[in-house]
C-alpha cells in the first residue's frame, strides 16, 4: 500500500477543535490527496520525496466522526475520530510517571468513570529504524477507562481531568516523553549549534563517546541492561516484602540504580535523537499546546539551563509551524540526595526555568516550592503538577492570557527592610509558619543573615533582619530541599528566589 498516513492518524483519535487541521502521511509522488473529515474537504498533492500533508477548515467541537484520505485508488479511514482540545505532554521520567504509579493511583485508576480523555503513546525509540515502523504500527488512541488509564502519565491525566470539567469537549494527550532525558535530546542539532550552551552539550557528548562504534554501545548496553535488571529485581522483591519501605532503606539494601546509560550515537540520551524519531513523526500534529516537565538531567548543567529550554520552544514551535503555540511548564520542585551536600544547585536550576519563563512569549510556569520528596527525585504526587498545569491552561489559553505564578515585580529598600513586591497576585499573599528558616538577608557585605518577613500590602513582604544594615540581596527557599513559606491566597507557592538591588559604583564606594 503506498498511500499510508502518520502513525499517529488512527482510530478514535482526537484532533484540535476551531483550528487547521494538519493531515499527513506518505504516498505516490504527484498523486492528488483528497481529505475530509465531517463537514471539513480539502486536496493536496504528494511531493517528489513521497511525503503530504494536507491542512482541513476548522471544525466546532463533536465526536464520531470519519477522516477519510484517498488518492483516488487506496483510501485509509479512521474511525470515531473526536474534535476537542489536544495537548502535547513532553520531558523525561516526572512527566513519565504512570497514574498506576503515582500516589493513590491504583485507587484513581478503579474509581475513574470518565469518557472525555483519550491518549495516544509516541513510541519510545532512539533511532528511525525498522523496528520503529514496527512499534508505529502497533500504536492506537485510547479511550481513557479504569482498565487503561493507569498506562497514561500521571501529570497529563489530572491535567486533562480538570479540564473536562471546564471544557464541553473531548481532551486529547499526546504522551512524547522519555526520563532521564536531557533537553538536548528533545532538539535538532541544528538548532544547538546556533548558541553556546547547545555548542558546548553537543562537543561534550562527542568527546564522551569518542572512537565508540555501533557494536562496542550494543555490548555495553547488553551490560548495562543486565545490572539494570538486577537491581530492579531486588527493588520489586524489598517492595513486595514491605510496601511502605522508603527510598533510604532500599538504597541501603540494594544500592543505588546503575545510571547513566552508556553513551553512544544511538542512544535515547544522544542529543537531537528523540527530536528525529519522535517529535518528527507527529509534527505538525495540530495541538493546542505543550506542557513539559523536565529539568533534572540537566541540573549539573543549570548554567545554560534557560537558553536551552529558549532554543526547545523554538524549535518545537518552528517543527509545528505555529509561534503562537503556548508552552506551559514545571519548574522542578525541592530535591536532595540522602548523602548530598545542601549546594543549592536545585535553587539555581530553579532560577534558570524562572529566567525561561521571562523570556519566553505564550508560555507560563507552575512553581512546585512546597511539593518534592526527600531522597526521591520521583516525587509520587503528581495531582499537585497535573493541576497545577491546568489552572494555568485555563488562565492563559481559556481565559484573559494572564499568568498565575507569583513573580517578583519590583524590590527597593527604606535603607532598613527590602520590600518585595510580586506580579500575578489576583487576592492577597499568605505567609505560613514553618519549623525552618526560609528567609535571609544580606548587606554590602554578601552575608546572609535568617530575616524577618511580613506583609504590608497583599502583594507586598517587607523583609529585615537586625543583623544586616542597609540590606541588599534576599533569598528566599534558596536550597536544594526545603519548606515552602509564601504562597497566593488560592494556595499557589510562590518560587524560590534570590535578588540583590541595582548599586550605582559611586553608591558603593560612599556606602
Amino acid at each position: 500500500m503506498n498511500l499510508k498516513l502518520a502513525a499517529i492518524f488512527r482510530d478514535h483519535m482526537v484532533v484540535q477543535r476551531n483550528k487547521a487541521i494538519a493531515v499527513f502521511g506518505t504516498g505516490t509522488p504527484h498523486c492528488i490527496i483528497s481529505v475530509s473529515l465531517h463537514t471539513s474537504a480539502t486536496r493536496t498533492k504528494v511531493a517528489e520525496d513521497g511525503t503530504w500533508c494536507a491542512m482541513l477548515p476548522p471544525l466546532s467541537a463533536g465526536e464520531g466522526y470519519s477522516l477519510i484520505v484517498s488518492d483516488g485508488t487506496e483510501q485509509c479511514i479512521c474511525k470515531d475520530v473526536a474534535v476537542g482540545e489536544v495537548w502535547l505532554a513532553g520531558g523525561q521520567s516526572n512527566m513519565e510517571m504512570a497514574l498506576l504509579d503515582s500516589a493513590d493511583g491504583a485507587a484513581v485508576c478503579k474509581a475513574y468513570n470518565g469518557t472525555q480523555i483519550r491518549f495516544y503513546q509516541v513510541p519510545k525509540r532512539a533511532v528511525v529504524d525498522t523496528e520503529l515502523a514496527a512499534l508505529e504500527a502497533k500504536t492506537t488512541w485510547k479511550i481513557a477507562a479504569s482498565e487503561n488509564v493507569g498506562e497514561m502519565s500521571a501529570v497529563a491525566f489530572y491535567f486533562a481531568q480538570k479540564l473536562t470539567e471546564k471544557l464541553d469537549c473531548v481532551i486529547g494527550i499526546v504522551d512524547c516523553y522519555w526520563g532521564g532525558t536531557s533537553v538536548a535530546c528533545w532538539m535538532s542539532r541544528r538548532m544547538m549549534e546556533n548558541f553556546t550552551a547547545g555548542q558546548a552539550q553537543l562537543a561534550a557528548y562527542k568527546e564522551q563517546v569518542g572512537a565508540k562504534t555501533a557494536e562496542q554501545y550494543a555490548a555495553e548496553m547488553q551490560e548495562y541492561d543486565a545490572a539494570y535488571q538486577h537491581w530492579q529485581t531486588q527493588i520489586d522483591a524489598c517492595r513486595a516484602e514491605n510496601p511502605d519501605i522508603t527510598w533510604n532503606e532500599l538504597h541501603e539494601r540494594c544500592g543505588e540504580c546503575p545510571w547513566p546509560q552508556p553513551t553512544g550515537w544511538q542512544s535515547p540520551f544522544c542529543p537531537n535523537n528523540l527530536h528525529t524519531s519522535m517529535i518528527l513523526r507527529i509534527a505538525p500534529y495540530t495541538l493546542r499546546g505543550f506542557l513539559y516537565y523536565q529539568g533534572e538531567e540537566d541540573v549539573s548543567r543549570y548554567a545554560g539551563y534557560s537558553d536551552m529550554l529558549n532554543a526547545l520552544v523554538k524549535q518545537w514551535r518552528m517543527d509545528w509551524n505555529d509561534w503562537e503555540l503556548p508552552f506551559l511548564f514545571v519548574q522542578l520542585p525541592m530535591y536532595i540526595a540522602v548523602d548530598a551536600e545542601e549546594d543549592g544547585i536545585w535553587a539555581m536550576q530553579r532560577e534558570q526555568q524562572s529566567i525561561a519563563d521571562a523570556m519566553l512569549k505564550n508560555a507560563g510556569m507552575i512553581a512546585l516550592t512546597d511539593c518534592g520528596e526527600f531522597d526521591n527525585i520521583h516525587p509520587l504526587d503528581k495531582k499537585t503538577p497535573g493541576q497545577r498545569l491546568a489552572q494555568l491552561a485555563e488562565q492563559m489559553v481559556y481565559g484573559n492570557g494572564a499568568e498565575i505564578t507569583p513573580t517578583v515585580q519590583t524590590m527597593y529598600t527604606d535603607g532598613i527592610a527590602l520590600y518585595v513586591t510580586f506580579s500575578h497576585i489576583t487576592d492577597t499573599l499568605v505567609l505560613k509558619e514553618t519549623d525552618s528558616q526560609t528567609c535571609f538577608l544580606a548587606g554590602m557585605d554578601g552575608i546572609f543573615y535568617p530575616a524577618e518577613v511580613e506583609l504590608t500590602a497583599s502583594d507586598t513582604i517587607r523583609i529585615s533582619s537586625s543583623s544586616v544594615d542597609m540590606p541588599q540581596s534576599v533569598k528566599y527557599a534558596w536550597y536544594n530541599y526545603g519548606e515552602a513559606a509564601w504562597f497566593t491566597k488560592n494556595g499557589l507557592a510562590v518560587p524560590s528566589f534570590r535578588k540583590t538591588l541595582f548599586v550605582r559604583k559611586k553608591e558603593q564606594d560612599n556606602a
